[in-house]
């Protein structure tokens, strides 16, 4: 008797902590996702008029950006985390920027691609 009584409590003391575990993770992952998150009012990427956000997770890793000017030259720009103003150092309008696949690399203008 005291074998299946055992078991009873063992089997009832499981669910219980699976029920916690689970409670843990409800209450613990809104905090971990907002950690991450970034605005709507503040998205990532070109945000028009020669700006640009790198949103890097809090890492501050830095990113290598091909930029676009108004009569399609392409330049290479790398940025930090945070927003960078691209158009002081580029003659012509900027209409785009995205990232080209580099990282590591030291903030500034690189000149033309």
């Amino acid at each position: 008797m005291s074998n299946s009584n055992n078991l009873h409590w063992a089997s009832r003391g499981i669910a219980v902590g699976s029920v916690v575990i689970a409670m843990l993770g409800a209450v613990l992952a809104p905090a971990a996702d907002a950690a991450v998150r970034h605005d709507l009012k503040d998205p990532c990427g070109y945000q028009g008029w020669g700006q640009y956000r790198h949103c890097d997770g809090g890492t501050g890793s830095t990113i290598m950006l091909d930029v676009q000017d108004i009569w399609g030259n392409i330049y290479r720009y790398c940025v930090g985390p945070g927003v960078t103003d691209l158009q002081p150092v580029i003659r012509w309008r900027v209409t785009g920027a995205w990232w080209n696949g580099g990282v590591g690399c030291s903030p500034g203008y690189y000149g033309p691609a």
